[in-house]
């Protein structure tokens, strides 16, 4: 699936895909997908988000990415009880947080936070 053709295997072609995420599901990819661990130093580097984000989106599916961007925003709004052992601690989640605005330009919808809109 990644890298270089090989001799002798059968031939692959390279194909783009296009995703619009929501800021949730940009949290989600960074902080509750299996694989991807990245430090809150590397959460500094937009490079390693992107490339996180990109690692995030080839390991999930479309349900589970739509239910883990409801639980990744709902862990950070402190709506998710304490201990739950997928969530990351909430400074982490803030790290992310930060990551994705910087990154992707995406602001957590504040209404959504506030707990007006689920």
């Amino acid at each position: 699936m990644f890298g270089d053709v090989e001799p002798g295997e059968v031939a692959r072609v390279e194909v783009s895909a296009r995703a619009c995420l929501s800021f949730g599901e940009l949290l989600a990819l960074l902080t509750l997908t299996p694989g991807v661990n990245l430090s809150v130093e590397e959460l500094g580097d937009d490079s390693e988000v992107r490339y996180a984000v990109w690692f995030g989106m080839l390991a999930s599916d479309t349900t589970t990415l739509d239910m883990a961007a409801e639980l990744a925003v709902d862990a950070l709004a402190g709506r998710v009880r304490a201990g739950r052992s997928q969530v990351p601690p909430r400074e982490y989640l803030r790290a992310a947080a930060r990551a994705v605005t910087r990154t992707f330009g995406l602001a957590a919808p504040s209404a959504h936070l506030a707990g007006a809109v689920r």
